[in-house]
């Protein structure tokens, strides 16, 4: 197994949600290096901390055809329940985005996630306002050995959002969906705010894999 990989949470806020200028032109490609594995890592990080055995299955999710939805992970909360997921690590300088400070106050963070989560969601409809999002409540074909699971839908975001009112970083709101009647969300920045700790030591095996890749490839 690949050891955790040592990740400075201040930065990691820094880098994707305040558009840095020294950082300009790679954000996409740092993204496309960290994105997913990063947001996987960090949903497990937040169910191991609430006594899960979380673990993820599988970062293929589709709906069994060659054509159709596709999904980003298959993660096991280790309490019988798989979410099917999907991950959307839209940033700061990205269109629409939300760019905060790391001193950003309780009014100017729960006045920018209530900004977001109206961006993505009709509360009228019960509804995602855009298809790349409300895929999510598309049932997705269970996993080898997950055949009878009870599945749940997840949406994952890096921004943060958050309902009137507020919440905690993993939220949860009911759908007009018949396949899904609720959905869990996850804001990555909400999380990451709210953890104590300057520095985190997440399991990405997949990140490890790339960085290998990219050391066979590089002459030093």
């Amino acid at each position: 197994m690949a050891e955790p990989i040592r990740f400075n949470r201040r930065a990691l806020l820094n880098f994707f949600n305040e558009g840095l200028t020294e950082a300009n032109g790679h954000h996409t490609a740092v993204t496309g290096l960290l994105g997913e594995p990063l947001a996987v890592a960090l949903i497990l990080h937040y169910l191991k901390r609430n006594g899960d055995s979380a673990r993820l299955v599988s970062m293929k999710v589709t709906t069994g055809h060659l054509k159709g939805h596709r999904l980003d992970a298959w993660i096991d909360n280790g309490q019988g329940t798989l979410y099917q997921t999907e991950i959307k690590m839209w940033a700061g300088n990205a269109f629409g985005g939300l760019r905060l400070k790391p001193d950003a106050d309780e009014t100017v963070l729960l006045q920018g996630g209530n900004r977001q989560w109206k961006r993505i969601w009709d509360a009228e409809k019960r509804d995602f306002l855009s298809p790349v999002v409300g895929k999510v409540l598309t049932p997705m074909r269970r996993p080898p050995g997950y055949e009878e699971a009870h599945v749940e839908s997840l949406a994952c975001f890096w921004w943060m959002v958050q309902p009137p009112g507020g919440s905690p970083p993993w939220f949860t709101v009911e759908t007009s969906n018949l396949d899904f009647p609720e959905i869990h969300i996850f804001s990555l920045t909400a999380y990451l705010l709210s953890l104590p700790d300057d520095e985190l030591n997440l399991d990405m095996p997949l990140l490890t894999q790339r960085m290998n890749l990219l050391d066979s490839l590089i002459i030093r």
